[in-house]
């Protein structure tokens, strides 16, 4: 579907809906047309593209994305990727846009988004109660494009890899903005190359984590390493000892670990997913 795009000057289309190129929006726009605002460049827009391209097979069922912005972003997932669930927080309090509540119920695709607003991506409790609320079986693809800070984008990746489904993919996004010139997100402790650089040594540590690591100019895509676990198991508590940067990497699930977290017939509430770092 990306290379079906309709790439304006000032905007980019998808079938008949609009989305604002805010890096190039020059006001051509008419006086009241209604689109979504879109931080994306054709050029990351490409090199997801190519990086689709490689994938043959991958079509994930639960998406979760962080950040959402003005709604285009998810559109754009959605349009391109087609899961059974998509959802996405955002730690602004602005709400879903009259022309992304238009989006929803034009494909009649309310059941299938959520949005959760004024949410921390940082806030392990607040991903737990989503995760345990929102999706049926393992999460199979998430995309990082919040903060795009060091802390709390670490805090994220912590919680949520362990819940990818074996060959999951965990992309965080923009993970380079300390290097492009005239653009500062925050200050150079808040930088997301040292995580990037972590994450690479932990690929390299260990065949039990990340099995693959592809690095683009704009995102960082991390592959989980298929292990598998048996369907009968209750519960799962298992450690990986992994070198620096990484000292240890636990994933536990407590008795009461949700049955669609952990595929059993157990019903009951999420269970604690930690990654310690």
């Amino acid at each position: 579907m990306l290379d079906k795009l309709d790439w304006q000057t000032d905007r980019v289309l998808i079938d008949e809906w609009v989305f604002r190129l805010e890096h190039s929006a020059s006001g051509n726009l008419a006086s009241g047309t209604d689109y979504f605002r879109f931080s994306k460049t054709k050029e990351l827009v490409d090199q997801y593209a190519r990086y689709w391209a490689t994938l043959q097979g991958f079509a994930p069922n639960n998406v979760f994305e962080l950040g959402i912005w003005d709604g285009g972003s998810v559109v754009l997932w959605f349009e391109h990727l087609h899961p059974k669930k998509h959802v996405a927080l955002d730690l602004k309090t602005d709400g879903d846009s009259k022309y992304f509540q238009g989006y929803l119920k034009s494909k009649g695709v309310g059941s299938r988004i959520k949005t959760y607003w004024g949410t921390n991506q940082a806030d392990e409790e607040a991903l737990r109660r989503i995760v345990a609320d929102e999706f049926v079986g393992p999460i199979d693809l998430v995309i990082d494009d919040a903060s795009h800070l060091y802390g709390p984008t670490k805090a994220s990746f912590q919680f949520l890899f362990p819940l990818l489904r074996p060959g999951g993919i965990y992309i965080i996004e923009d993970w380079a903005w300390a290097h492009w010139k005239g653009i500062q997100i925050g200050h150079a402790k808040d930088e997301l190359t040292p995580l990037i650089f972590e994450l690479v040594e932990a690929a390299g540590s260990s065949t039990t984590l990340i099995a693959d690591v592809s690095v683009f100019q704009s995102f960082v895509a991390l592959y989980a390493v298929r292990w598998r676990f048996k369907s009968r198991l209750r519960y799962r508590s298992i450690s990986i000892d992994i070198q620096n940067p990484l000292d240890q990497a636990i994933i536990k699930q407590a008795p009461r670990a949700s049955r669609r977290l952990l595929q059993t017939r157990s019903r009951a509430s999420a269970g604690r997913a930690a990654l310690r770092w």
